[in-house]
């Protein structure tokens, strides 16, 4: 995996442009509960932008699949709480081949001055997203979200990767051409 990626969020119209034009490995991305939100993620951070959530990936397990659910968590974190939660979302990350269904898992620091980060998890299906989030390997996540949340700040999206080219469908193991 890269070691940088971005993230950009935008209309239908502004995002399948550039997913329909990208060079380099691109997802289009819907919001699973807000039905109108787009995010395009950009999985070398080549794409210029003016923008984006961008940031330097520090830990990754597997490679983000061109179908399937991404779910997206954003920590604001205070000083003295960034080395431990970077210490503990790397073994996370590690381990993440023992969540059932999760394809990928990238921990990213963003390039913002304040200390932001971005866990993003590829899953297969989305149940599996939910399924997940309530099992003992999770709490550390959890814990930070509530801390964050409580805190300097948190945020949680749930994405499908659809199809540029018909961006209400979602992209399915068959139509990205996987084994």
């Amino acid at each position: 995996m890269t070691q940088t990626m971005q993230l950009v969020l935008g209309s239908q119209t502004y995002m399948q442009q550039f997913a329909k034009q990208a060079s380099t490995p691109i997802r289009l991305l819907k919001d699973v509960e807000k039905d109108r939100d787009f995010a395009l993620l950009d999985l070398k951070g080549a794409i210029p932008f003016v923008s984006p959530v961008r940031g330097t990936v520090l830990a990754h397990y597997g490679t983000v699949p061109a179908y399937g659910y991404i779910a997206l968590m954003y920590f604001k974190l205070g000083k003295d709480e960034a080395g431990v939660f970077v210490s503990q979302m790397t073994e996370f990350t590690a381990q993440a081949d023992r969540l059932e269904g999760c394809d990928a898992m990238v921990l990213m620091e963003t390039d913002n001055p304040h200390l932001e980060y971005l866990l993003l998890a590829a899953w297969n299906r989305k149940l599996d997203v939910y399924t997940a989030q309530n099992t003992p390997l999770y709490a550390p996540v959890r814990a930070f979200a509530q801390r964050a949340q409580a805190g300097f700040g948190y945020h949680r999206a749930i994405y499908t990767i659809v199809d540029p080219n018909h961006p209400t469908k979602a992209l399915t193991a068959e139509a990205a051409g996987a084994d």
